[in-house]
């Protein structure tokens, strides 16, 4: 269970932005973008996989209080009392609709709309939500929907376009846009962490797996900057000299999307800490951050920064894998090895980090 739920998290971002997407490039015109195809099959299996995949928490209460009450009426339970069941139950009936859309080729309008109910339900079941309802359901929806809005045109023009005509035309109101969901997704970020863990802990929250999953997310977004760099700006003056084609690069940062995804997906199976000491008390402490640390952890939680020859050093080689990014870019190496050195800059980051950390 702890593998399966956060696999179902990764696969529901990606099937949604597939789909969100692929309705909203309908709203742009033919010149302002590549050719795509998006097959009908794979936007039908699309919205079914929502359908399956969405039910992964519900699963994971039900697995949690069905021992005691027994299945079959833990889960009628949470399908009718608990908001994650209800708003699953909205997805459904949305879903339903939206495969019927899609399928009989109606209003793009139509599928918008319904796509954008299906959003509504994803914040209405969110943990933030629930602790906060409006300011909490407003940020996670905006949140979700920026995030999957950046991912799903990246993904629709580097994995289904026949080629890169209009490429240029494409970045000219593309790159405007991601910078603005990049923005909206940061404050929105920001909002959704602080109903978990404020700045104060922010520090403290990484000896538990919730605060290291945030760390790893948070490393994360930094080579997806690079990628967006590279794909809003340096691919319009390369593309001046050459015929240069920026789809591998486009897939290159869709990929370190996913990598957010994953991080995000085992996020929302993990328990936020609210309180921190207490948390420690009842769950323990990441074993392997004890580990790293090679100190006993004491209460009350107190890490703090602290400079380290080995830590410095293992970041300045994260940094030089950051950089090595922009060399395979102007080398013209394949995308992949871009790839692999943004995993590189992810653990090398992390450790170095890590090693920078001490309990006082």
């Amino acid at each position: 269970m702890n593998v399966l739920v956060p696999l179902t998290e990764l696969i529901t971002y990606l099937l949604f932005s597939i789909l969100i997407g692929h309705v909203s490039l309908q709203f742009v015109s033919p010149e302002k973008k590549p050719s795509i195809h998006s097959s009908k099959r794979l936007l039908l299996s699309c919205v079914l996989g929502i359908i399956l995949f969405t039910f992964g928490p519900l699963l994971q209460v039900v697995a949690y209080f069905g021992g005691s009450v027994g299945v079959a009426q833990t889960l009628f339970s949470v399908l009718f009392t608990f908001e994650i069941g209800k708003a699953w139950i909205a997805i459904v009936w949305c879903s339903i609709l939206l495969w019927l859309a899609i399928y009989l080729e109606s209003s793009k309008y139509i599928q918008a709309v319904l796509l954008f109910l299906m959003v509504l339900s994803i914040g209405y079941a969110s943990h933030v939500a629930s602790l906060s309802f409006w300011t909490g359901f407003t940020s996670h929806t905006v949140h979700f929907l920026a995030v999957t809005l950046w991912a799903g045109i990246l993904i629709q023009v580097s994995w289904f376009s026949k080629d890169s005509t209009n490429w240029d035309r494409f970045l000219r109101w593309f790159t405007p846009f991601a910078v603005s969901c990049m923005i909206v997704i940061l404050i929105s970020g920001i909002m959704v962490m602080l109903f978990v863990v404020d700045f104060k802990s922010y520090i403290n929250a990484w000896i538990l797996p919730y605060g290291q999953m945030l760390l790893f997310k948070h490393i994360s977004i930094i080579p997806l900057l690079v990628f967006a760099f590279i794909n809003s700006i340096l691919v319009r003056k390369i593309r001046k000299t050459s015929t240069f084609d920026p789809r591998p690069w486009v897939k290159a940062e869709s990929i370190c999307l996913v990598i957010i995804f994953f991080f995000t997906g085992i996020l929302g199976t993990l328990s936020p800490p609210h309180d921190i000491d207490q948390t420690v008390e009842s769950e323990g402490a990441t074993n392997w951050v004890i580990d790293l640390l090679s100190s006993p952890i004491k209460q009350p939680v107190n890490l703090e920064i602290t400079a380290s020859l080995q830590g410095i050093v293992i970041i300045l080689f994260g940094i030089l894998f950051l950089s090595m990014i922009f060399l395979s870019f102007y080398k013209k190496k394949t995308p992949a090895l871009a790839v692999v050195l943004t995993i590189c800059f992810i653990i090398s980051t992390y450790l170095g980090i890590m090693m920078n950390i001490k309990i006082m």
